[in-house]
């Protein structure tokens, strides 16, 4: 991925019940803070959700058009798209725009009729299916936390503490990164978005 390039902290931990999706708060250009209250992770339907780390243009309008696939794919198709095939048509995207790429690295999580998945995604729209992802340049701290403490049976709300601990300890340590956390948890009955903020 392009550390050092794709600014703040994204996490994302597939449970046996669920995924939970994790960034921070902080929107900064040039050394220079911007926002205390960027948000950087989303619901896409009721059972899929994405985390950006980057430029925050860039998120916003990748945003509003995975949005806009997944309504006109279920009224098309008459059901819910899936995980991956949310991801795949991102990964299609992201292809197409390699001369001049979006500045993001991207998380897709959810759950459908094959269970709990989660994606990464770089700017080109490599794509990689696994059991914990992180993003951003907070992503090697991040995993630090993430890799030792997983485990195959974890649940959902045990994912979700685990993603906020990686998630806080990547603020520690990655001036790009900071300010609070948004969690957006998913299961099986819809999702949850939630707020941590830092005390002062």
């Amino acid at each position: 991925m392009s550390e050092g390039i794709i600014g703040g902290t994204i996490v994302a931990i597939r449970a046996r019940d669920g995924v939970t999706i994790a960034g921070e708060k902080r929107l900064s250009y040039g050394g220079f803070i911007i926002s205390k209250a960027a948000k950087k992770v989303h619901p896409v339907t009721n059972t899929i959700g994405v985390g950006f780390a980057g430029i925050y243009g860039d998120m916003e309008r990748l945003l509003k058009i995975l949005r806009l696939e997944a309504q006109y794919y279920e009224t098309e198709v008459g059901r819910p798209i899936s995980v991956r095939s949310l991801a795949k048509y991102l990964s299609v995207l992201l292809f197409s725009y390699k001369v001049l790429p979006f500045y993001v690295e991207t998380v897709v999580g959810g759950i459908d009729e094959s269970g709990p998945r989660i994606y990464l995604l770089d700017p080109v729209g490599s794509l990689i299916e696994d059991k914990y992802v992180a993003a951003g340049t907070g992503a090697p701290i991040a995993m630090g936390l993430i890799e030792p403490a997983y485990r195959d049976d974890i649940n959902v709300s045990e994912a979700k503490e685990l993603a906020v601990k990686a998630v806080m300890e990547a603020i520690e340590r990655d001036a790009v990164s900071g300010d609070g956390v948004d969690i957006l948890v998913i299961t099986s009955s819809g999702y949850i978005l939630e707020e941590k903020l830092l005390k002062r």
